[in-house]
C-alpha cells in the first residue's frame, strides 16, 4: 500500500509546473538547510546569524507567490524524513524568501494551555502576509521576532 502512495506524491509533483517544482526542491531544501542550522546552532548562535544577513529591499510581494511559497513549504515538510515543524519551516521560508529579495520575519509567540502547560510557536510573515504557521497565530502571544 505504501507504493501506491508514493507513487500518487510522483505523480503529482510530475504534474506541477515547472516554476512550481523548482519551489517545491527549493523549500526542501531550505529545510535541509534549517534541520542543520538548528542542529549546530543555539538559539542566540542562530538569531544572530540569521539577521546578520543583509537586509533584502522590502519589496511589495504578490500573495500569489507567498501563497505559492507557503504551500511549497507545507508540501516539503510533510515529505522529508526529518521533524520540520513549525520553525524549521520558518527558517526555511525566511531563508528563500530572503533569497528571493525579500524581507521576512520570523515571529515567536508563547501560549499558556489549560492547566500549567506553555506551547509556543514560530511564524512568518512577509509584509501583511502570513507565509508560515498561520492557522495557528491567532492562540499566541508574540514575545520576539527575528
Amino acid at each position: 500500500m505504501p507504493k501506491r502512495t508514493t507513487e500518487s506524491k510522483i505523480a503529482k509533483f510530475a504534474r506541477l509546473k515547472a516554476p512550481d517544482k523548482w519551489l517545491l526542491i527549493r523549500a526542501a531544501a531550505w529545510l535541509a538547510v534549517a534541520r542543520i542550522m538548528l542542529a549546530r546552532n543555539s538559539f542566540d548562535s542562530l538569531s544572530e546569524k540569521l539577521q546578520r544577513r543583509q537586509t533584502a529591499v522590502s519589496m511589495p510581494g504578490d500573495s500569489r507567490y507567498f501563497e505559492r511559497v507557503r504551500y511549497a513549504i507545507a508540501a516539503a515538510s510533510a515529505n522529508v524524513p526529518w521533524r520540520s515543524d513549525c520553525f524549521p519551516q520558518s527558517i526555511a521560508g525566511y531563508l528563500l524568501l530572503w533569497r528571493d529579495g525579500f524581507a521576512p520575519v520570523i515571529h515567536f509567540g508563547i501560549a499558556r494551555e489549560e492547566g500549567e502547560n506553555l506551547d509556543g510557536h514560530a511564524w512568518l510573515t512577509c509584509g501583511d502576509f502570513v507565509v508560515t504557521g498561520g492557522a495557528e497565530v491567532h492562540r499566541f502571544s508574540e514575545i520576539h521576532r527575528l
